[in-house]
């Protein structure tokens, strides 16, 4: 599955990902291998926490010609990783930025979304309703789902890696 994504026939017929799972089980690295190998084959790719894009949007909402020319710009990469999805609250504002960015982006480029909620949460921590609904036809219809499992490699990683300086010590 992951080498047939490699491919990156998801970016050639515009299609999603979503990458769901608890902390440390690799869904940030899996999503940057597949970025890396984006780029590898030439294609325009961003990665952005979720965080900082909020941030940013927040940053240009006083002017909306610079708000709408950094959401076509962010909407024109034909890669986009978003981090750390829905991990946080969202405002009303966010919402409709969301909305315009995804409206832009479905049928034209790829979205990776990389978090910790499973997607039939995403409705409920888009504010529900209407604009919630139409985020998530944006999004979820023309989406391939890999849900990760519970193997925490962030601590088998540092355990492994404890023990091999533990060892070193010891001889």
């Amino acid at each position: 599955m992951i080498l047939n994504l490699a491919t990156m026939g998801l970016v050639a017929n515009a299609t999603n990902l979503v990458i769901t799972g608890p902390t440390s089980v690799g869904k940030t690295y899996l999503a940057c291998a597949l970025g890396v190998e984006a780029c590898r084959q030439t294609y325009r790719v961003l990665y952005i926490r979720m965080p900082d894009l909020m941030r940013n949007f927040e940053n240009q909402s006083d002017n909306l010609r610079e708000l709408t020319k950094y959401r076509k710009r962010i909407g024109n990469y034909q890669v986009l990783i978003l981090d750390e999805w829905l991990n946080y609250k969202l405002t009303e504002k966010d919402a409709k930025n969301l909305y315009e960015l995804f409206e832009q982006r479905s049928g034209n480029n790829s979205t990776i979304f990389v978090g910790q909620y499973p997607v039939d949460e995403w409705h409920n921590r888009l504010g529900g309703g209407t604009q919630a609904d139409s985020i998530m036809d944006r999004i979820i219809h023309n989406a391939y789902e890999i849900p990760t499992n519970e193997t925490n490699l962030r601590k088998l990683y540092d355990s492994k890696k404890l023990k091999r300086f533990v060892d070193e010590i010891e001889t």
